[in-house]
């Protein structure tokens, strides 16, 4: 190799070291609205009533707590009218710890939320990110309280085409779940 292709080959080396190559996104497997009731280890209902930001005891690093008021038991055993999940990231001093494509619950809102797991901490706590995340709302027609996908990734649900514009019904939603557990035993 000439003195020349080695000094272009050092200076290309080079310039790609001292580049700042960060790629932002993240892939998330669309999953059925079997795979995620499948997946989960508790299903409720629930309204976000608080958030904190605090260092994890496990990690040390930032995780925003969400307290939820429990206002039904879809699946699984819960004791207390309140549960605490968290969420990785949140301000911590003068720095923010950002997940790439996560949506946390906004205080105030109420939906059903698929817990994948109680016991072990994870970076989100829903099963599939936003695939386990359903917001309530009231029909502004008929006054019954409908769902919603927090995003819409959720395959395979039943009558998805109107439940994206419009959302389904609170209990045909519930109903669909209780069917889909129905069909494991």
């Amino acid at each position: 190799m000439n003195r020349n292709a080695v000094l272009s080959a050092c200076l290309v080396f080079l310039g790609v070291c001292m580049t700042d190559m960060r790629a932002e996104g993240s892939t998330i497997v669309t999953r059925s609205l079997k795979q995620i009731v499948d997946g989960s280890e508790f299903i409720f209902e629930g309204r976000a009533v608080s958030k904190e930001v605090r260092p994890s005891l496990v990690s040390g690093m930032p995780f925003t707590y969400f307290t939820f008021e429990i206002l039904e038991v879809v699946k699984g055993i819960y004791p207390y009218p309140t549960i605490e999940i968290a969420y990785m990231g949140g301000p911590s001093g003068e720095l923010t710890l950002k997940v790439s494509d996560m949506r946390m619950p906004e205080v105030g809102e109420r939906g059903i939320y698929f817990a994948e797991n109680l016991e072990n901490q994870q970076i989100h706590p829903l099963v599939g990110w936003q695939q386990g995340h359903y917001l309530i709302y009231p029909n502004a027609k008929t006054g019954r309280d409908t769902v919603v996908p927090a995003q819409y990734e959720t395959a395979g649900i039943r009558g998805r085409a109107l439940m994206t514009t419009h959302g389904i019904p609170l209990d045909d939603f519930k109903q669909n779940i209780q069917d889909i557990m129905g069909e494991g035993r």
